[in-house]
């Protein structure tokens, strides 16, 4: 695959995402287009999220060229990289990425191709999520984790199935649809990639959440999973959704991080 020159990815995702993408290119005849802001022009993470701390500003380039504004939280060798859920970015994950980086976590949060301050690009998200690794890696995690929320949990299970991710474990919350595409080459979707994530899994979902996979859906995915270490988290008589559901399963999240963090 070609990557798209940078400003030229940046004005096709202007033309083609969100309302307000569409509003920054401009509406008059005599107005020229504005394009988006890149990933290095993004503004600290703290600053554009309307949160305080110290964070740091990352950029991240995926193997395919497309750079992905991102926001380190913490230090130390225990990784968490986060995957947003849809209609969002990695200002979602602000107080709970806070959070970790409070209990001596390494966290890196990004905003997914096509969205927040990201580049546009091909159309495989799930290659965003090696890039979030070894850039934990490189900055001395000698263990990382894989949290994704709704469509982020859909892509963080495609990515722990392909070995360049190089994810030591991983959880999903809500994971939204087993035929969700997220890479070109297989496996390509959450469901074909179950026989192949070997790494620990944590797999949660709320029973009533018309928006995940879950009850009797969930079962032959769960079993699927070539991983020996997995646990199911099924909530009873509940909707929440993606990262909203970490209120009611904290300890068993924390729990599971704290058994595969090295």
């Amino acid at each position: 695959m070609v990557a798209l020159p940078r400003r030229i990815a940046a004005l096709l995702c202007c033309a083609v995402l969100t309302v307000a993408s569409a509003a920054a290119c401009g509406s008059g005849d005599d107005v020229p287009p504005t394009p988006p802001s890149t990933a290095d022009e993004a503004p600290p993470p703290a600053e554009r999220c309307g949160g305080s701390g110290d964070v740091a500003k990352v950029v991240l380039t995926t193997s395919d060229g497309v750079e992905l504004a991102a926001a380190r939280f913490g230090t130390g060798p225990r990784g968490l990289v986060l995957v947003h859920q849809l209609g969002s970015d990695l200002c979602g994950w602000f107080p709970q990425a806070q959070r970790w980086a409070g209990e001596g976590y390494q966290v890196l949060a990004f905003d997914q191709r096509c969205d927040g301050l990201s580049e546009c690009g091909g159309p495989e998200p799930a290659t965003d999520v090696p890039a979030a690794v070894a850039a934990l890696r490189a900055s001395g995690a000698s263990t990382v984790q894989l949290i994704g929320a709704s469509r982020g949990a859909s892509i963080a299970l495609v990515a722990a199935a392909h070995p360049e991710t190089d994810a030591d474990a991983v959880v999903s919350l809500s994971a939204h649809d087993t035929s969700f595409v997220a890479a070109a080459k297989t496996p390509t979707t959450p469901g074909d990639a179950a026989a192949a994530i070997k790494v620990p899994l944590l797999f949660a979902c709320a029973v009533d959440d018309p928006s995940a996979f879950c009850g009797d859906n969930d079962q032959g995915f769960f079993q699927a999973v070539a991983a020996t270490d997995k646990k199911l988290v099924e909530l009873k008589d509940s909707r929440l959704h993606g990262w909203d559901m970490l209120s009611a399963i904290e300890s068993d999240v924390d729990t599971f991080l704290a058994a595969h963090a090295g």
